[in-house]
């Protein structure tokens, strides 16, 4: 192993890390397949926030979706479907669609001392849940103490919080370790901060596709009025504390997994907003639908087996640097996506949380560099690489297009592509492959670190790998203030990209395409997916 990268593995048996990281690792890997991820604040982005239209009411707002909710349960969903409980599900707070953290049912917050350890929390007067019980203190805390118990993909976000009701409208959230963004993890784009009501609490079974809906948000669901894998109703919720925010009499979201039949629906009226990839994008435009969207889904390899378990060349930093230098990613970019995407080294986009200008040309095209990196590292002549691959997303495309690449190296890359998404997560963490192509949704770098690549990150992180380097600045970065935390968290960035821990290739976008008469579709860095709450309808 080369001294410049020292990775080790924790110790425990096999069996129980992978048990331990299947069920969160899930949530990221479907939201980046189903492109429904919620959006995360922290990042600027060099794209600016991009919108459309200009407020007026609304009646009834129609948007696609490309896959069914299996529950309308907010603590045990998977992230990926928070927009069908954000509308009836008020949460603790709100991310806008330029990013920031506003008040919801919290009116006012703070960090209490130093580390982010300690959040207090102040609640709006006077709100009222959609059964005409009142939102107190206590109610939040059990709404937040189900969805800790919930076993969802987002229960590990609050896994070491103690919650206390400090008052009829006042609580504390204290935790054992920093969380610097824990606001955002209780808004609307988390189903852990969508406050479930008492009653809905008595009897979580019944917060299903088939029952109403027991929250505090601007819409109440309809279940009379919907079908289950078809089309979700909402209707206003005429005791919310808001109605300024309620842009429609009635919001409907429609299941509509084809592109083209999303877009041939929108020329006719049937649907307003579809979110959907950027292979629909051409034919959008040819309809005059508007689109809007950011480069957010990262493709490339996870070189995952940075010990050199099954793989032994990747144990070495210099054979994950070759890689790196071997992919030519402007040609790749070019020839599998287009124009939709934006070449990159790094695990974020450009002015995004942790990004590093520096490294920004780090592994410029270089086979020269790589053979003789490969040369230095004991593999003059190559070696076999397993790659993971899946059939859907573009990912064994992917996978082809980057052997290809490694193939003028030496290294002869062997894909196996599998077609469902529980194998593909199961042979992520059974320590089978040493090398991924797969998909990740971008997010500001403490996220990353607990999805991604700290030690106990879920399906990203098969082989567990850590090293106390990258483990102190996260910590470090954790506790940290804001301004502290941008310059470590761009340290955690330059670590990754150095040592070589993935080779990135590209960033894709999440799309919505939108029909003339529809506004607040708005995305930024900091919040890349619109929420169906920020739309209105344009004179």
């Amino acid at each position: 192993m080369h001294p410049l990268d020292s990775t080790s593995r924790p110790a425990g048996p096999r069996a129980r890390r992978a048990a331990r990281t299947r069920r969160g690792g899930l949530v990221a890997l479907t939201a980046a397949l189903a492109l429904t991820l919620a959006a995360c604040g922290g990042g600027k982005g060099t794209a600016g926030a991009q919108s459309t239209g200009k407020e007026v009411p609304g009646g009834t707002l129609t948007v696609a979706e490309q896959q069914a909710p299996p529950t309308l349960d907010p603590g045990s969903l998977d992230l990926g479907f928070v927009d069908f409980t954000m509308l009836s599900y008020e949460s603790l707070f709100y991310l806008s669609p330029a990013g920031t953290v506003q008040p919801a049912l919290a009116e006012s917050w703070k960090y209490v001392g130093t580390g982010n350890k300690e959040l207090s929390v102040t609640l709006r007067p006077g709100v009222r849940f959609a059964d005409g019980t009142g939102v107190t203190a206590e109610a939040v805390k059990a709404s937040l103490e189900y969805a800790k118990k919930a076993q969802g993909n987002q229960a590990h976000y609050l896994t070491d919080a103690t919650i206390t009701a400090t008052g009829p409208l006042t609580l504390t959230i204290r935790l054992a370790k920093a969380d610097p963004i824990l606001p955002t993890l209780l808004t609307q784009s988390y189903g852990i901060g969508q406050i479930i009501s008492p009653k809905g609490l008595a009897d979580a079974s019944s917060l299903t596709p088939t029952r109403t809906s027991q929250g505090a948000g601007p819409y109440i669901y309809q279940p009379s009025d919907s079908v289950a894998g078809d089309h979700y109703t909402y209707t206003a919720n005429p005791g919310y504390y808001d109605r300024s925010k309620q842009h429609y009499k009635k919001i409907v979201i429609r299941i509509v997994q084809n592109g083209q039949t999303a877009v041939n629906a929108m020329k006719t009226g049937q649907i307003d907003v579809y979110k959907g990839d950027y292979t629909s994008a051409a034919s959008a435009k040819a309809a005059g639908m508007s689109t809007v969207g950011l480069p957010v889904i990262l493709q490339g390899l996870s070189l995952i087996d940075r010990a050199g378990e099954v793989s032994e060349p990747l144990g070495d930093v210099r054979v994950r640097q070759a890689i790196n230098y071997a992919i030519d990613r402007d040609a790749v970019t070019r020839a599998l996506l287009g124009s939709a995407g934006t070449p990159t080294a790094q695990t974020v986009v450009k002015g995004g949380d942790g990004y590093s200008e520096e490294y920004a040309d780090h592994y410029a095209y270089n086979p020269t560099k790589a053979k003789q990196l490969l040369k230095a590292a004991g593999y003059p002549d190559g070696f076999e690489l397993p790659v993971l691959a899946a059939t859907f997303v573009g990912f064994d495309t992917m996978a082809e297009a980057i052997a290809g690449q490694l193939t003028k190296i030496g290294i002869k890359v062997k894909v196996t592509a599998v077609t469902s998404i529980t194998s593909f997560v199961e042979n992520q963490t059974n320590h089978k492959y040493p090398a991924v192509s797969g998909g990740f949704t971008e997010e500001p770098m403490y996220l990353e670190g607990l999805d991604l690549f700290m030690p106990g990150s879920k399906v990203f992180n098969g082989f567990g790998s850590g090293t106390p380097e990258l483990t102190g600045l996260f910590d470090k970065a954790a506790a940290a203030a804001p301004a502290e935390r941008a310059g470590l968290d761009r340290q955690m960035q330059e670590y990754l990209v150095k040592n070589a821990w993935f080779a990135p290739v590209a960033f894709t976008p999440v799309n919505y395409y939108v029909r003339p008469g529809i506004g607040g579709v708005e995305v930024s860095a900091g919040a890349p997916f619109v929420s169906p709450l920020a739309v209105y309808a344009t004179k």
